[in-house]
This record gives structure tokens, sequence and C-alpha cells, in this order.
């Protein structure tokens, strides 16, 4: 069977679930300057499941709380509003994307090393200076591609692990082969179709290649970010080194980053996702 080209997976995007609505109204929240705290907390609360994975994670050791906090308004005052929208981005997209059946692949492990992506992006944010909750986000959505693949299209993409498998060679480059496109495009393809900001589908597109990627954006730190979570083995999966995907060496010293300020963010990143995994239900 021949593969389906780019644009008609993504003419196929219709059959996956849209974006949470929590989602959307927490997106739509961090680009406006006025916030009613309390009507969005009122909306987020509304959710059920969402509200107690956040309450969960607020309440969790990481934040140190003195007292347990029972609502989203009172997380939002006592945690901040940036560390509650990024939660509840989590909860919502974690829960409300596709989920389906692959040989070979575990939805387990990727939800692990997204968020453990999302969460060292997170972490890069102080010492860079960069705004946490979009690194978050696109740390969070840099392999969505991937799992639109997998639903869309089950059958070619059990082939294209199996040939991961049999080559030792990285999954990028063994969907590259199949398709004549990697799971970098589809994820930046979708972002575009769901009107995310433009520096977040460019860090979606080059996080494999920054320097192809707009100078001085996100890509770069979301490369790095995703190195880290694969160097941590956040998501257990305990890789060979011929499957790890391979750090530009310039991006890297680019960012220019120093040996203090990346042991903070490996110690931030691997203490955060400790307590960010609850999210993972």
């Amino acid at each position: 069977m021949k593969p389906p080209s780019l644009d008609e997976m993504i003419g196929h995007v219709q059959k996956l679930p849209a974006m949470p609505a929590v989602a959307i109204e927490v997106l739509q929240s961090m680009a406006g300057a006025d916030i009613d705290i309390g009507t969005l907390a009122r909306h987020i609360s509304q959710d059920q499941v969402i509200t107690a994975r956040v309450l969960r994670v607020a309440n969790s050791p990481f934040y140190g709380l003195q007292s347990r906090v029972g609502s989203i308004h009172d997380a939002i005052v006592v945690v901040g509003l940036s560390a509650i929208r990024s939660l509840v981005l989590a909860a919502s997209v974690m829960s409300g994307l596709p989920t389906g059946r692959c040989p070979g692949f575990s939805q387990k492990r990727f939800w692990r090393h997204v968020l453990g992506t999302a969460v060292a992006a997170q972490a890069l944010a102080s010492p860079l200076k960069r705004p946490p909750e979009v690194l978050f986000l696109a740390g969070l959505l840099h392999d969505i591609g991937r799992l639109a693949m997998m639903v869309l299209y089950p059958e070619h993409f059990t082939t294209v692990l199996a040939a991961a498998a049999a080559q030792d060679c990285r999954l990028e480059d063994a969907e590259r082969s199949h398709f004549g496109f990697d799971h970098s495009e589809v994820s930046a393809a979708l972002a575009q179709r769901w009107n995310f900001p433009a520096d977040i589908i460019d860090a979606l597109a080059w996080h494999h290649r920054p320097a192809l990627g707009m100078p001085g954006g996100l890509a770069g730190i979301i490369h790095y970010a995703d190195g880290i979570a694969h160097a941590l083995d956040l998501d257990q999966d305990g890789e060979s080194p011929s499957q790890m995907p391979s750090l530009d060496q310039d991006t890297v010293s680019a960012l220019g980053l120093g040996w203090d300020s990346l042991n903070a963010v490996l110690a931030e990143t691997r203490a955060r996702f400790d307590s960010y995994e609850t999210l993972l239900g």
C-alpha cells in the first residue's frame, strides 16, 4: 500500500478529536493582556478530571505548600497563573487528544517523553530568559505529529516501527524513509491548522534540525529540551545510543548555558517531572 502524502495526512485531520475546549480557553488567555482569573478558574473547574489532576500536582512536594489547595482559583493564587495554565494545558491535551493501537508503539512512553520535554523546556526558560508557558506548550506538542501518524495510518506506522527496530535507527529517519516526511512536519502542519503562533509552529517544524528554524527562535530550545528528556530517560525507554537524537552542537553553544546553569536545569527537570507525571493518570 502506497504511503499517504503530507497533504493527504493533514487532509484527514478532521478524523482526530478537536483540541479540548479547556485547552483553547487557556491558550486564548495566554494571548490576552487582561485576564479574569475568576472566570478562567470557573471554566477550568467545570472539567472535573482535569481539575483533579491539576490539584494533585499543585499539592505535590515540588511546590512545597504549607497547606493544601482545594480549588483551581486557590491554586492560581498560591502557585501562580503561569504554572496552573501549563498544568491545565498538559492535562487537557493528554486526556483529549487521540489514542490508538499500534504494535510496538507505547502511548505511556510517548506521553512521558513529551511531558519530559515540556518540563525541560520550562526549566530552560529562566536561565535563557524566555516565556515558560510558550516553551512548555511547544515541548508538549513537539511530537504530536507522530501521534497523528500512528492514529490515522496505523498499518503504515507499524511498518515504520518495525523498520526502526530492524535497522536500529532513529524513528524519525524511518518515518522519512517510509513516508517521505517525518513527524516534525506533521506536527507543524497540525499546529498551523490549529492557528498556533508562528514561533511554536517553527519550533515544532525544526526541533530536530534547529539550524533551519527562525534565527533566535524556539526550535533550538526545544531541540535541547528534547535531548535532556532523552538523556534523563524520562520515558523509561532505555534507547540504544544509535536511536538517541544527536544534539546540534552549534545550536547548544549558541544558547550559552554554562555548566552550573545546566546542572540546575537538570535538577529542576527531574524534580518537576516527578510531580508532573501524576498528570498521566
